[in-house]
């Protein structure tokens, strides 16, 4: 299989991985073969590309690093917390009528069935790198949580933190944006460079506005509060919402954080950041993996932990399976250059050279037959990431 823009999309074509609504229900199956209503209900669900199954590609398996089941209760979880009246700005259950932020008895041990399923899946999974998979599109906050608390527990995981720090990293991540519903919906609605400076002003108050929820519920742990608070503080002092310091220090369990960013904040923010570069929530263009990362590199030291950055760098796939590259520099398969094809294997010892599957030569025709390469042992190798062949 391999990843395809939706523009592409053609009737015919099957469903490489299955697509899900905001409650995990599968709305398309794997397989599907696409008609022209297929391909407009993609479309209007907002996704960017989709993997779609092709000739030369069928060997080609893209593996996630959770479970959908936890996907499945980490999406219940913020959907529950998720309900709340409009009008009145308060949270509300349909059939309770509480005004807490869903942090009742059955909530909580939802929160912890969630979390639990997440940190077993990170700790057993074969490949410990990530990649911002296709999963759900008419529910971006749900979407959004989840994949930040997956990447920043793989960035716990290389600093070897304990479990119960990754628990409560884990729930720390879900809850960073609590806040924002808070807000009004239109206002999120709002692409970031569209708003003006008052609804600018509402924004920023997100990080408060989740702290305060979480202390409502006197059981809730400090550090996740803490979390919450300061995952958009910088390391310059230059973030908000009180402009804290940070000390670049490793963000390990025996460090003092008192007066200083909090270490999971630390983290959170590195993989805040990068899903939403990649999901277009920072400009109005996508960034590619690999421009992603190159932002959050140059963003450091002074925005961002150092530590947590080269954690990040060796987690973050930019080039997964599926994902379609065009060689632009090789020194053992030079004769290549220019051609395009799928990411077929990845490279566990060096990320940046996997196996590909060539299928396009240099003037975009279509090989007769597919080409494999190793690229383990060119060290020269240098790739474009393409959204679409």
């Amino acid at each position: 299989m391999r990843q395809i823009g939706i523009k592409n999309l053609k009737t015919g074509m099957q469903l490489g991985r299955p697509i899900y609504d905001h409650s995990y229900r599968k709305l398309l199956a794997e397989g599907t073969r696409l008609d022209p209503l297929s391909i407009q209900r993609i479309r209007e669900m907002g996704f960017y590309y989709v993997y779609i199954l092709e000739g030369g590609t069928e060997k080609i398996q893209v593996e996630d690093l959770i479970g959908i089941e936890a996907r499945k209760v980490a999406a219940q979880v913020l959907n529950e917390i998720a309900l709340f009246d409009s009008s009145t700005v308060k949270y509300h259950r349909k059939k309770r009528g509480a005004t807490e932020p869903g942090m009742d008895a059955q909530t909580k041990q939802l929160i912890t069935h969630a979390v639990e399923l997440m940190v077993n899946d990170v700790t057993r999974v074969r490949k410990p790198v990530y990649f911002p998979g296709v999963h759900l599109a008419d529910n971006q906050l749900i979407n959004h949580s989840t994949n930040v608390a997956i990447l920043s527990l793989l960035i716990g995981l290389g600093f070897t933190l304990s479990r119960a720090d990754m628990v409560l990293l884990a729930k720390s991540a879900l809850y960073h944006d609590l806040g924002k519903l808070r807000l009004d919906p239109e206002l999120a609605s709002i692409h970031p460079l569209d708003r003006n400076e008052e609804q600018r002003e509402l924004y920023l108050m997100h990080p408060q506005m989740g702290a305060i929820l979480l202390e409502r519920d006197p059981s809730t742990n400090i550090h996740i509060t803490m979390s919450v608070l300061q995952h958009h503080e910088r390391q310059d002092g230059t973030g908000f919402p009180a402009g804290m310091k940070g000390s670049n220090e490793p963000p390990k369990a025996n460090r003092e954080s008192k007066g200083t960013i909090h270490r999971f904040a630390e983290i959170i923010a590195v993989a805040n950041y990068f899903d939403n570069l990649v999901s277009g929530k920072v400009e109005r263009e996508l960034f590619t993996p690999v421009d992603a990362v190159q932002e959050i590199v140059k963003q450091t030291p002074n925005w961002f932990n150092e530590h947590v950055t080269q954690m990040a760098l060796s987690v973050i796939n930019v080039f997964p399976e599926g994902t379609n590259v065009e060689i632009r520099e090789s020194s053992l398969h030079y004769k290549y250059v220019g051609f395009r094809g799928v990411v077929s294997e990845t490279n566990e010892e060096d990320l940046n050279r996997p196996k590909i599957t060539l299928l396009y030569d240099q003037f975009h025709e279509k090989l007769e037959h597919p080409i494999e390469l190793d690229f383990k042992e060119d060290f020269r190798l240098k790739m474009d990431f393409l959204y679409d062949l």
